[in-house]
């Protein structure tokens, strides 16, 4: 046997037929596992030698077209710098089947993506959509044409499956934890942005606090983007009035949004916790770094991600997919919070 073959590109089905001198379709029957009762096995030895010498790999994705089946998952995400996300897709990559190709898209410009995004997706062949924490308004605008799954936005629709994390017992926990620490007179920080799951976190914390006899006690501080810097350039602005008015605690819908607040009172020379204790949402893994530690919600977010990609790979395999599922909350305590002053 002969073949030269240029070692700069990949080995085709082609190379693997000329190398062991048999036609493509013998190839395909051995790569595919059809050989038995078809090819000798002299014959199948010898292409499965020329597949060793070529580094031969079955090209999934022309396979797949070959056949009439898709094989792409597309996730759609907001800026994947934040952390959250970059967690959310390690959690899917971790168990999507190896099967199945991954396309990640996340916005051209700013911080979140918008409809154009998504219809870029849906442009392609999908088997699968993902959609992590998409808003309202794009919601009511795309038509999926394949399995989609929505993580962590608040919503559901008909034809999609929803992943979102229990918000009402984080609401529980972060009321019991202030409320414990006898913090009566809370602030909150969240985002500007039409996301019910970013609502809801702070309508559950609200019922909480005044099911308690606590409040929000002043109007809520909406930082324009999901960025530390913008959250710390609000906060130096509003957080010495905040503390005159009694505030004593304050509670933010995303951990990046906590990490501003925290460098603003450093650089305010509000103390916390001693003056101000500080909770955010996600625990984030810098959580546990900054200082002082943060206490934060954990949003499991690697998880979300897994539980999609379990999801997924029962969905293509022909299961039903799920209506709604809710993922466990939790509050991680830390140094950020501590005992109001009397």
């Amino acid at each position: 046997m002969g073949v030269t073959r240029d070692l700069r590109r990949r080995a085709t089905a082609r190379d693997v037929a000329e190398l062991a001198v048999v036609s493509v379709a013998t190839v395909s029957l051995v790569v595919n596992g059809k050989a038995a009762g078809r090819v000798t096995p002299e014959t199948e030895l010898r292409v499965r030698e020329a597949i060793a010498t070529l580094d031969y790999r079955v090209n999934t994705t022309a396979s797949a077209l070959a056949q009439g089946r898709r094989d792409t998952v597309a996730f759609v995400s907001p800026n994947p710098t934040n952390p959250f996300f970059s967690l959310v897709l390690d959690g899917l990559v971790s168990v999507l089947d190896d099967s199945l190709s991954l396309t990640i898209l996340v916005p051209r410009r700013g911080d979140d993506y918008d409809p154009s995004t998504v219809h870029r997706a849906l442009a392609g062949d999908l088997a699968a959509l993902v959609l992590a924490s998409p808003g309202r308004t794009l919601l009511d605008s795309i038509a999926p044409t394949c399995p989609t799954i929505l993580l962590d936005s608040g919503e559901t629709r008909p034809g999609m499956s929803s992943m979102d994390f229990d918000v009402e017992a984080a609401g529980v926990g972060l009321a019991d934890h202030l409320i414990g620490l006898g913090h009566t007179r809370v602030g909150y920080v969240g985002i500007g942005r039409d996301k019910a799951t970013l609502q809801h976190r702070r309508d559950a914390l609200h019922d909480q606090l005044s099911a308690r006899g606590a409040t929000l006690a002043v109007a809520d501080l909406v930082i324009p983007r999901m960025a530390i810097q913008s959250a710390f350039d609000s906060a130096l602005t509003v957080l010495p009035a905040w503390v005159d008015a009694g505030v004593t605690a304050v509670v933010c819908g995303d951990d990046l949004l906590a990490y501003g607040v925290l460098a603003a009172a450093a650089r305010l020379g509000i103390a916390v916790p001693e003056q101000l204790s500080v909770a955010g949402f996600n625990n984030l893994p810098y959580s546990a770094m900054v200082t002082p530690s943060l206490t934060s919600v954990d949003l499991s977010a690697r998880e979300l991600g897994a539980r999609a990609g379990r999801t997924l790979n029962g969905i293509l395999l022909g299961a039903e997919p799920p209506v709604v599922e809710t993922l466990r909350t939790q509050i991680i305590a830390r140094d950020s919070t501590a005992r109001a002053r009397a």
